[in-house]
């Protein structure tokens, strides 16, 4: 015999309507507290526990950011201290040979790469692209241009820059990475190849041209070629470095088809400047027509210099 039925044979009372209609009342409300205290401690938990997954994405997000950021300083501090490297070892080794004039532009080009280290280093630990920001300035084009071409000639690349003119608004550290990337790509990818660094003007816009008269980039990895990873042999980081500091400065890197070898364009804030304008954009694949600065000096290697 149950509980209830003997409870209620002995006392009548229990089997009064009312008093059992409150007490089942009782019973329900007493458990849909418990059941509302139980829903809410699920949710609690659940939200918990979304809170906390959500804490190990963005954990794991930030923990691939900052590698990922390591390797693009050790790519760029790798770069810089190869430039910084040429140019020095060319001042010592020719100090007796080179002209007043070289002689200037190797140090201005090499104290050049010392600053781009030392805006890695205060980079480092904080929001890059919020630094580079900061370091904004209206610079000359051409400046930056030669000093890092020349850096690239002393270990044997042929580079044309003397279509190359005009000022733009960012950062002219960035700027010497991302041409000394594409620089250094030629380098890699077009050996022997002529490389010409020209500008011309669309509006507000300064566009940098990156043009060589190499093999090209095959089309299979023509869309992928700005992309993080490995490309062609290479570690696939330089030209998405490029791109990417190309649009902290608020313009934009990509590949302009082209009949002959490969063209990289680089686009850049226009600054105002009424004293020096950048050439008309020459046609892709034409040889270029005009004077040249002429430095006939000796590589690192002790070959001729070509010229800038």
């Amino acid at each position: 015999m149950g509980l209830l039925p003997e409870a209620l044979g002995r006392d009548p009372r229990l089997v009064d309507p009312l008093v059992l209609g409150s007490t089942l009342l009782l019973v329900l409300a007493v458990g849909l507290l418990v059941h509302g205290a139980a829903a809410r401690m699920l949710r609690l938990v659940d939200e918990q526990r979304a809170e906390l997954e959500a804490a190990l994405v963005e954990t794991a997000s930030a923990g691939a950011r900052r590698e990922a950021r390591a390797e693009e300083v050790e790519h760029d501090t790798r770069s810089a201290l190869g430039a910084l490297r040429s140019a020095l070892s060319t001042l010592d080794r020719y100090a007796d040979e080179l002209d007043r004039d070289l002689a200037h532009r190797l140090q201005s080009a090499a104290l050049r790469e010392v600053d781009h280290l030392e805006q890695l280093l205060r980079q480092q630990g904080s929001d890059p692209a919020s630094d580079r920001c900061s370091d904004w300035v209206a610079f000359d084009v051409r400046e930056v241009v030669r000093d890092v071409a020349l850096t690239r000639q002393v270990v044997g690349l042929r580079v044309r820059t003397d279509e190359v003119a005009g000022r733009a608004l960012g950062s002219p550290g960035d700027l010497s990475t991302v041409l000394g990337n594409l620089l250094v790509n030629a380098m890699r990818h077009a050996p022997g190849a002529e490389v010409r660094v020209s500008t011309s003007v669309v509006g507000d816009v300064l566009e940098l041209r990156v043009h060589d008269d190499g093999p090209g980039i095959s089309p299979a990895l023509a869309p992928t070629v700005f992309e993080r990873g490995v490309h062609g042999g290479s570690t696939g980081l330089g030209l998405h470095i490029s791109r990417e500091l190309a649009r902290d400065m608020g313009g934009e890197l990509h590949l302009e088809p082209t009949p002959v070898g490969c063209c990289f364009v680089l686009t850049l804030v226009r600054a105002g400047d009424e004293s020096a304008q950048p050439t008309t954009r020459p046609a892709a694949g034409k040889a270029v027509a005009g004077p040249v600065d002429h430095a006939p000096q000796r590589t690192e290697d002790g070959h001729p210099l070509h010229t800038v």
